[in-house]
């Protein structure tokens, strides 16, 4: 009888654990990917906050925000939370360019100078599309204008801030990404349309497609649900990005926005309801220079292809305190756009991972960023400690951090810019060690060496990478430097 009993109770446990077994863990939604990605990235990445959404087949199918939109006073970000969108404002610009090559008050191909009378001539002729394609031999930004604090209360005002230049090249046979140039686009919609350039995008693209949160951004007005700023210092803390007036590039950075609102746009732009499609498609061409080399733009648009091979259009941007991405991939009428209130280099392509989870790819974990965490590690309590660190997260969290030569290499210069030499010195040969014969890490330790007022060392170490690569043109300049110095 007591065998009967165990066998009743063996009987008994198989029989639970085949119910427990029988019960299938409940897959996470996309919607649940997408959120989680979102927390992850913003903890991960240490910015302040990230605002994001997906369009697909024509309906926006998920909205998240994560963080602060104001670290001062702990105000939470949300879906409706106000963003400067940075460069994502040239594709605003370049299709209201486009709306009027449709209805024919646009020559694309004129001489550009026919729709801005105020603006000098200069040696070559340029065109519309130049202008549109970065092709025009206008500069960009010189010392000061980026975080430019001045107001500009007119297009013809923001464009006489370079019209007095000279060209940087002939027209055409060049690529040079230049935000200043669109303020002359500004000034081709404002003559070909009579109107103000914020009052055409207002009528003509913002009511159209419903953006009831979209506009130019004035320094003076106080916008209701805005986020704030931010950006890193040499320590690798956040701090407040730089006070900027962007009204010197209200056409080629200066709109604010959300993702809902991007998206809306983004979803005219697929069904041909702000251009035709075939406006569109044109757009969407590569710029080819006179040399034949082909760009990864065309007329406003970025084109570029993500890490799993697909391709889409858009813009990334990049604005005082802010970093942007709207990813528009036509073949599956998707578009996926982020808007982050923190400008640092870390930032990656959150768009694209959102985008690559919407496809149904692996789920794209954000990295911590390791240099970070050493610095924060070093300042506290030392580099020892720091690469303490680093040991025991090579066994256990390689998939937390990134541990690329890149990251090293961005480590050891950031002890340099605190002026932690020696620190530097001995980082650069633990970094070399961990990738051997790697010439970031050998002209790092010149680097560091030079830094520390050791030039015999440091002209070892230009010579030891001049070994690696006979071409390195920076290791060449710096042991000409020393010889002069010598």
């Amino acid at each position: 009888m007591k065998y009967s009993f165990t066998i009743r109770k063996s009987i008994l446990l198989i029989i639970i654990l085949s119910a427990f077994a029988s019960i299938s863990v409940k897959p996470q939604s996309l919607q649940q990917k997408l959120d989680k990605y979102l927390v992850e990235y913003q903890n991960n990445k240490n910015v302040a906050s990230i605002s994001a959404g997906v369009l697909k087949k024509g309906k926006i199918t998920w909205l998240g925000a994560y963080g602060y939109s104001d670290l001062s006073h702990h105000v939470q970000a949300n879906t409706k939370t106000i963003y400067r969108i940075a460069s994502i404002t040239k594709v605003i610009t370049a299709v209201a360019v486009m709306q009027l090559v449709e209805q024919k008050k646009v020559n694309l191909d004129a001489d550009a100078l026919k729709y801005i009378p105020y603006f000098p001539k200069k040696k070559w002729k340029f065109t519309v599309r130049q202008i549109l394609q970065h092709t025009a031999g206008l500069r960009d930004y010189r010392s000061g204008e980026f975080n430019s604090t001045n107001y500009y209360s007119s297009t013809q005002e923001a464009v006489d801030v370079f019209s007095k230049d000279p060209l940087e090249y002939k027209p055409g046979t060049k690529f040079l990404y230049t935000t200043l140039g669109y303020s002359m686009l500004a000034a081709v919609i404002e003559n070909a349309s009579r109107m103000k350039f914020t009052d055409y995008l207002k009528k003509y693209i913002f009511q159209p497609a419903d953006m009831t949160n979209t506009g130019a951004e004035y320094q003076s007005e106080i916008i209701s649900n805005k986020a704030h700023g931010y950006t890193k210092n040499t320590y690798r803390v956040l701090q407040n990005a730089p006070l900027s007036d962007v009204s010197i590039k209200f056409a080629g950075g200066g709109l604010i926005s959300t993702p809902e609102d991007l998206l809306k746009f983004s979803n005219c732009l697929l069904e041909g309801k702000l251009i035709k499609r075939t406006t569109l498609d044109t757009m969407l061409v590569p710029a080819k220079l006179a040399d034949g080399r082909v760009m990864e733009s065309g007329l406003g648009f970025e084109i570029k292809t993500d890490y799993y091979g697909k391709q889409f259009f858009g813009h990334y941007g990049h604005g005082t305190g802010f970093m942007t991405l709207l990813a528009i991939y036509p073949k599956d009428s998707v578009a996926v756009v982020d808007l982050i209130n923190t400008a640092d280099r870390t930032i990656g392509s959150p768009a694209e991972d959102l985008a690559a989870i919407t496809f149904g790819k692996p789920f794209p974990t954000p990295k911590k960023p390791l240099a970070d965490k050493m610095m924060d590690i070093t300042i506290h309590k030392g580099l020892d400690a720091a690469i303490s660190f680093l040991n025991i997260i090579k066994k256990d969290s390689a998939a937390t951090y990134n541990l690329t030569s890149d990251e090293f290499n961005t480590f050891g210069y950031d002890l340099l810019r605190i002026q932690h030499n020696a620190d530097a010195i001995k980082w650069f040969k633990l970094f070399e060690n961990e990738f051997p014969n790697n010439i970031s890490a050998i002209i790092g330790s010149g680097d560091s060496y030079y830094h520390n007022g050791n030039k015999n060392y440091a002209m070892k170490y230009y010579h030891k990478a001049l070994t690696v690569d006979a071409s390195n043109s920076y290791s060449m300049r710096m042991l000409k430097k020393l010889e002069k110095e010598e």
